[in-house]
């Protein structure tokens, strides 16, 4: 069935496992290489091995027929996810962020096309290669996971990331607002202030007096969401405002987060998976990116229109230490009044405002 060709062709019923087992953003931005799988080969079946806190972003998806788990739970989780991967006899695996440990779990499993990047010491393990160098940041990470189809003969056109909300979630999320006072006739801006650590941000306080101008100016309700042990981050904001927010740090899961997004009329946001969430239910975001190279918006960025990206006034820079960095936090370059003004772009658009 396959050769060791650089690219083979599909006969349209293969088992197809899509692997991708990083961050919500990361995943989100995989999704489309499910959807044009499908359209191109409707009757192949397409499984994600996912992380188990992403694998929500993949519910309702129409194009995936199963969502595995790779629960990362050393050799036994591996002995026991090899396992699961041998039964399920798939033709084809692409895996969209390769690792040691995932090429060798494909190959130790049997998998008779395994498709990875090249250039990596174990990429001898992927018997199909698409090579690339991502960390060049020649385009966006959608479009690098696209190019993966490549190899399989489909030259495939960029397709938005989408997530897939049920009726009953988006009542949910009006049933959730309305028991703290927000109905669908408010303007809302929702604030996340955190990253989970993937990269540096705004000064928090400079969130906390942004929001008051927006409600001030606008008279906005200002929702703030985050991680659990990012509550740190919404207490200091509150302590620096002279308004109230509706603090949601912690009280809701990934699901009802994005059905809480999708009813809101801006993302303001550092870098983070939310923002990728945003961008995929079509929520205008102004999302703040640090300078580092490899993390440029040119690779990371919402995915779409009608997003606005701030960054500081620095030349781009390779790494980041801040304690060592000259500039120090050189996020705290972006001023409020630059990320009011374009927030109130994207609010005086609103048809419930004003102009």
């Amino acid at each position: 069935m396959f050769s060791k060709e650089k690219n083979i062709q599909l006969r349209g019923n293969e088992k197809i496992l899509l692997v991708r087992t990083d961050r919500i953003g990361d995943l989100i931005l995989s999704t489309p290489v499910a959807e044009v799988l499908k359209q191109k080969v409707p009757k192949a079946q397409i499984d994600f091995l996912v992380a188990p806190y992403t694998a929500p972003i993949l519910k309702n998806n129409p194009f995936i027929n199963e969502i595995i788990l790779d629960d990362n739970k050393r050799v036994r989780g591996f002995l026991k996810l090899r396992e699961v991967i041998k039964q399920k006899k798939y033709d084809v695996a692409i895996v969209l962020h390769p690792t040691l440990k995932l090429a060798w779990l494909l190959k130790s499993a049997g998998v008779p096309c395994r498709i990875g990047t090249g250039y990596r010491g174990y990429s001898f393990l992927f018997n199909l290669k698409h090579f690339q160098h991502r960390k060049t940041v020649e385009k966006h990470e959608l479009e690098y996971n696209l190019d993966m189809l490549k190899v399989l003969g489909l030259e495939p056109q960029k397709i938005l990331p989408k997530l897939y909300l049920s009726a009953n979630e988006k009542n949910e999320a009006d049933i959730f607002l309305k028991r703290f006072g927000i109905n669908s006739d408010d303007i809302v801006v929702l604030v996340h202030p955190g990253s989970g650590g993937n990269a540096l941000i705004w000064p928090v306080e400079k969130f906390g007096e942004l929001a008051d101008k927006l409600i001030d100016s606008y008279s906005v309700k200002v929702l703030v969401t985050g991680q659990a042990d990012e509550k740190i981050l919404a207490e200091k904001m509150k302590s620096r405002m002279k308004h109230s927010f509706l603090d949601l740090t912690g009280k809701t899961d990934l699901r009802l987060l994005s059905a809480i997004i999708e009813k809101v009329d801006l993302l303001v946001c550092n870098s983070t998976g939310s923002m990728h969430i945003a961008a995929s239910l079509g929520i205008s975001t102004v999302a703040l990116f640090c300078p580092i190279f490899t993390a440029s918006p040119k690779r990371w960025g919402p995915y779409g229109e009608g997003h606005t990206v701030i960054l500081p006034p620095v030349p781009p820079c390779k790494n980041c230490s801040p304690v060592k960095c000259e500039r120090g936090n050189c996020m705290d370059l972006i001023t409020v009044e630059e990320v009011f003004e374009k927030a109130g772009a994207v609010l005086k658009s609103k048809t419930k405002i004003e102009k």
